[in-house]
């Protein structure tokens, strides 16, 4: 599933490779440290703009890819049930 690492002064396209209700794993080739707050977006027809999440960034690697773990932080019912339905969604897609 596509999503944007969204920073003050630019946009980062990753890949998320496992989501959850709690958090996302995020494949980028340039992960963030542990601990830095991130915002991260995923465009979605479930809502008429993107689904903005705050996040911290709980490990990241560069070995053997960039990849990185976060954990969402303050996420209302509203961005709670996007995301749910985002995953349903996902799941009805797997093989």
């Amino acid at each position: 599933m596509g999503c944007w690492l969204v920073g003050s002064d630019e946009a980062l396209c990753c890949g998320a490779f496992e989501i959850s209700e709690t958090g996302v794993s995020i494949k980028c080739n340039d992960p963030p440290a542990p601990g830095k707050c991130v915002r991260l977006q995923f465009f979605t027809p479930l809502s008429a703009g993107a689904l903005t999440l705050e996040a911290e960034v709980v490990w990241s690697t560069l070995e053997p890819e960039g990849a990185m773990g976060l954990r969402f932080r303050d996420m209302d019912a509203k961005a709670l049930n996007i995301l749910k339905e985002m995953m349903r969604q996902q799941r009805q897609k797997l093989p």
